[in-house]
């Protein structure tokens, strides 16, 4: 079995390619925004935006989590069916 500490980099560096990505979608996005011309169109851009930028804000948030250890009880407890976290 990994330890967790291996578990918790490769999750992170999964979480930094979720970034990635997002960061390009939102790029793509913008352009696409900024070529639309009809107002619904327009407000639907905008609202997509705002969700992927809601992912990237969460994502980076966990990735801060992880790397302060607060998030190493769920690591710990990955294949522990019974187990779940309380906010």
């Amino acid at each position: 079995m990994r330890q967790h500490e291996e578990i918790k980099e490769d999750i992170i560096k999964f979480l930094n390619l979720c970034i990635t990505y997002s960061e390009g979608s939102l790029n793509r996005k913008a352009k696409r925004l900024a070529r639309l011309s009809e107002e619904d169109k327009i407000e639907m851009a905008k609202n997509e935006i705002k969700k992927w930028e809601s992912y990237k804000q969460f994502t980076e948030h966990t990735i801060k989590e992880l790397l302060k250890g607060d998030l190493d009880e769920w690591i710990e407890n990955l294949n522990n069916p019974d187990f779940k976290p309380i906010p």
